[in-house]
């Protein structure tokens, strides 16, 4: 990853460079160096991810900003943007040592239809186990939208205990929100550690550059930027990726084509109890 100077810092992807304005550089910013004092530490020797299956944690949302210029008649050009954005509300219960009840609320904010509730065992030893017939418990009264579920377990953070190195790549899923949703897969590497909040986290250094073909989009994808994990549980506590999208787009299966050019900024920030 490169940084250029201000205002309007820059990645490289691929040998294509995509410039981030001061605000959301600034986000980037935020998302590495956080509230706290301790300074970051290189990574120099390997650590092990997820050793419980959960913490402190109360809401997750994600979001995906789509922005792109527009001319407009007596005003010229001028930016164009909408935020999509999908939140998380957790609750837990411990099941045995090495094992939590998550029950989850998912939908989109200031939309209490857009609501579902999903319930997953999430084991430290991995992988999750979805809601199923013949669960006890809270989990027994999980949706039947296993799909969804198994989604939101590999989506929220690590899937099973690891030994990151200094030098491993690890796949990381991203989903960015959009009328349509676009799923893709990061590659990051581990970058250095860091405290936030008073926990241990790893700062990953994240790339996309991908051609999607979808019923509603025909289009190269790129993004890079920074993913922040907690040591402990494996939990993705915040991200912050920009790039943008080049080809086709439409808004239905039989809706005409139309290209598009248009810069993205998806973000992803867990809040504690």
């Amino acid at each position: 990853m490169m940084v250029a100077g201000f205002p309007g810092a820059g990645f490289r992807v691929a040998g294509r460079r995509f410039f981030v304005t001061v605000a959301a550089w600034g986000l980037v910013a935020a998302t590495v160096t956080g509230c706290t004092p301790h300074a970051d530490a290189p990574m120099s020797q390997p650590v092990e991810a997820m050793q419980a299956p959960w913490g402190p944690f109360a809401r997750q949302c994600a979001s995906t900003r789509i922005s792109y210029p527009q001319i407009r008649w007596r005003v010229g050009d001028a930016d164009v943007s909408h935020v999509y954005e999908t939140c998380v509300g957790f609750s837990s219960i411990p099941s045995g040592g090495d094992a939590a009840e998550i029950t989850a609320s998912v939908g989109e904010p200031n939309r209490p239809s857009s609501t579902v509730t999903l319930r997953i065992l999430r084991r430290a030893g991995g992988p999750a186990q979805l809601a199923a017939a013949g669960d006890t418990g809270r989990l027994a009264f999980g949706s039947g939208e296993s799909d969804r579920a198994a989604r939101l377990a590999e989506d929220i953070g690590l899937t099973r205990r690891q030994l990151i190195r200094p030098d491993d790549t690890l796949a990381l899923p991203v989903r960015l929100s959009m009328p349509f949703p676009v799923d893709s897969i990061l590659t990051c590497h581990p970058d250095r550690g860091r405290r936030d909040r008073g926990r241990n986290t790893l700062v990953f250094t994240c790339t996309l550059d991908e051609a999607v073909h979808t019923d509603h989009l025909d289009a190269r994808v790129r993004l890079a930027g920074v993913e922040e994990i907690d040591v402990q549980t494996g939990i993705r506590l915040s991200s912050v990726l920009s790039g943008n999208l080049d080809g086709r787009k439409r808004a239905s299966d039989h809706g005409v084509w139309e290209a598009a050019n248009e810069n993205l900024l998806y973000r992803r920030e867990t809040e504690f109890e």
